[in-house]
């Protein structure tokens, strides 16, 4: 399918702002990451999301982070619960009212926040809820793949180079990828962003935009960006009207990394063009809006 195929299928999942919907209708967002060394991953993951056009976004990080993430923006809701003794209990409740979960910015690599993460991805399983796993927790699940066996809800896993090779080692090889199991998307991010998984027709390439320049937390903006997409997509899967048979809800989760990755390397490209080599991710924050009406026209 072409780029234009792609756009317009985007393009009909997307709710209108007619003023028909409710508060969290358009998406409610969680953000597990965060910590007292990385407190703008969870930040820009969360922000993306709703400048996208979530209507809630919440981020469970560790207590250190809380108030500086809260700082940054009165716009995002933050539990500082991740480093609870029962955190895994408190944070549970607010799953159920969550579209899709990203898992992974700024999370760090604490063994006590793996274990409370693990249990965390372990419930969002059994819960059905999709989610978008990035940075430290790719390191988690590369370590345990067990994690995200037997998902019914797609899980997006979204890996740079480094992290890409690291995965494939794990599977030796790259043809493992096809058995991470049916509702598993890779989207491997770098120079051109590229979407494996078992479905060969839900697989693309794409270098549209971007730039050379390679700043810290575009693949936070990125995963937020995806998570809101993909509620969008999925919840609109029946109005893909797909010619061919397969699993729609394999096409709506590479559908959303398409729009996601496309609308990024847009504000690369748009932020670039102004700041140069003085881009900040930031920056690229700055032109969601106008990209996303160039792309998508809403």
């Amino acid at each position: 399918m072409d780029n234009n195929s792609m756009i317009k299928l985007v393009q009909s999942c997307i709710p209108p702002l007619d003023g028909n919907s409710h508060k969290g209708q358009a998406g409610r967002i969680g953000v597990i990451g965060g910590s007292m060394e990385y407190t703008g991953a969870p930040f820009f993951a969360g922000i993306s999301a709703l400048k996208v056009g979530a209507d809630l976004v919440h981020i469970f990080c560790t207590s250190p982070a809380a108030t500086v993430i809260k700082s940054y923006s009165p716009d995002l809701i933050v539990h500082p619960l991740l480093d609870q003794p029962n955190a895994v209990n408190e944070i549970s409740p607010w799953l159920d009212r969550l579209h899709a979960i990203v898992v992974g910015p700024g999370l760090g690599r604490e063994t006590k926040t793996f274990e409370i993460v693990s249990e965390l991805i372990k419930t969002i399983k059994r819960r059905n809820i999709p989610l978008i796993v990035d940075a430290d927790a790719l390191f988690l699940i590369t370590h345990n793949l067990e994690l995200i066996k037997d998902f019914q809800s797609p899980v997006i896993l979204t890996p740079n180079k480094a992290e890409f090779e690291r995965l494939c080692d794990k599977l030796n090889g790259q043809s493992g990828l096809n058995k991470l199991g049916k509702n598993i998307i890779v989207l491997k991010k770098g120079s051109t962003d590229e979407v494996y998984c078992a479905i060969s027709n839900a697989q693309w390439k794409s270098n549209v935009g971007g730039s050379g320049r390679r700043c810290g937390g575009q693949g936070d903006i990125l995963s937020g960006s995806i998570a809101i997409f993909l509620h969008w997509t999925l919840s609109n899967v029946d109005k893909l009207n797909l010619t061919y048979s397969m699993d729609k809800t394999i096409i709506a989760a590479s559908l959303s990394c398409f729009a996601a990755s496309l609308l990024v390397r847009t504000c690369n490209e748009e932020a670039f063009k102004i700041k140069g080599r003085s881009m900040l991710a930031t920056d690229m924050i700055e032109y969601i809006h106008t990209s996303f009406q160039e792309l998508y026209g809403q």
